[in-house]
């Protein structure tokens, strides 16, 4: 069985939860803002909508890249998209969007098993690396998202 891993990521975007929606939602506009890690994004245009599926080549501050695919699941507009995993990993990753008196918060639950060669070998050595760099990218989005919507960044939140 491939190593698995759960993260559980919150970004805080002091916008309206359509706006953050829109942009979560638009995988193919990740290269354009999400540029600290996506290096590229292909497949499907348009809102997320179940059937939609989008190929990802990313890289963190690893040295090394990984390819995923997502295919929309279920989809509950502005709130919610459910996606899964293929590619050099399998699972489930789930965009959960809440609006609050200071923006949108926007939770990431990525439940990858590990298909990549070298982090599937390397996980039971190197987990906190892995985590460490899954955290960077993270970090890295929710600075960027803000940016790209043109709001203030005040490091990462603590919701």
């Amino acid at each position: 069985m491939p190593p698995a891993y759960a993260f559980l990521d919150r970004w805080l975007v002091p916008a309206p939860i359509e706006r953050v929606y829109d942009v979560i939602g638009d995988v193919l506009g990740y290269e354009h803002w999400w540029t600290d890690f996506v290096i590229r994004a292909e497949g499907d245009e348009g809102p997320p909508a179940p059937g939609n599926r989008n190929e990802l080549l990313v890289k963190a501050y690893l040295p090394y890249k990984v390819n995923f695919g997502l295919e929309v699941i279920e989809v509950q507009s502005p709130r919610r998209i459910l996606s899964r995993l293929s590619k050099d990993f399998d699972g489930t990753g789930e965009w959960m969007l809440n609006e609050t008196s200071e923006g949108t918060v926007a939770t990431l639950d990525w439940r990858p098993s590990v298909n990549h060669r070298l982090i599937r070998y390397l996980t039971p050595a190197l987990r906190p690396l892995f985590r460490s760099n899954h955290t960077w990218a993270m970090r890295r989005g929710e600075r960027q998202i803000r940016e790209y919507l043109g709001v203030s960044y005040g490091g990462p939140a603590s919701v």
